[in-house]
């Protein structure tokens, strides 16, 4: 799930370093299609040194930029902002584990939202599980993606938006099991931040491609 948001402190991180693994997803798939920065820029309406900063993560893009950028590449969202995962083969193993120490998690920053990615060295993981905060005074814009999620919030409280039920409001503790295909995002209430839990599948059968 992606969170937008219109935070002071976030407004300003295109003047900062930022994440790379946006950048890297992003070239990687550019080139993949033999696309020059220019051919990006004319199909996705982000002009070239955008697309360069973010490349080389000089600057990040808010959710409706990457989401024009997804549509662009005719990828899910989601691959974008995920860190990506080695396609090597991997034999049949049993009881294999990751362990995520505190603090030592993945962060990939965009202008709106902070995602804390765990297991990242998991090869080939069904799930993509991830702390989100989310950040307060913001109306986001509904998302689609391929795959189920599951949330749970582990701080304040946030506003459940889904475009096929009422909005629903859930508080530390609570959690929410959706069809990610469904449009939907969550908001910050009460003027506050929160965070919460998001776990993604990631469905290898089905193309990565942004619905809405």
């Amino acid at each position: 799930m992606s969170i937008t948001s219109n935070n002071p402190a976030l407004a300003n991180m295109g003047d900062q370093p930022h994440d790379h693994s946006i950048g890297a997803s992003l070239k990687r798939r550019r080139r993949a299609k033999k696309w020059s920065l220019k051919t990006l820029s004319e199909k996705s309406g982000i002009p070239v040194s955008t697309l360069s900063k973010v490349e080389n993560g000089l600057m990040s893009l808010k959710i409706e930029k990457l989401l024009a950028v997804s549509n662009a590449l005719d990828v899910d969202v989601m691959q974008l902002v995920t860190p990506e995962e080695t396609d090597s083969p991997v034999a049949l193993i049993t009881g294999r584990r990751s362990i995520t120490r505190a603090g030592t998690a993945q962060r990939t920053k965009t202008e709106n939202s902070v995602y804390e990615h765990h297991a990242n060295d998991f090869s080939r993981r069904l799930f993509s599980p991830a702390v989100i905060e989310v950040q307060p005074g913001v109306n986001p814009e509904l998302i689609r993606h391929q795959g189920e999620e599951f949330i749970y919030v582990l701080e304040g409280r946030v506003e459940a938006l889904t475009e096929f039920y009422e909005p629903t409001i859930l508080e530390a503790g609570d959690s929410m099991y959706i069809d990610s295909t469904m449009a939907h995002n969550v908001r910050a209430l009460d003027g506050k931040r929160a965070r919460i839990l998001n776990v993604s599948s990631i469905d290898r059968n089905l193309p990565g491609k942004q619905q809405g």
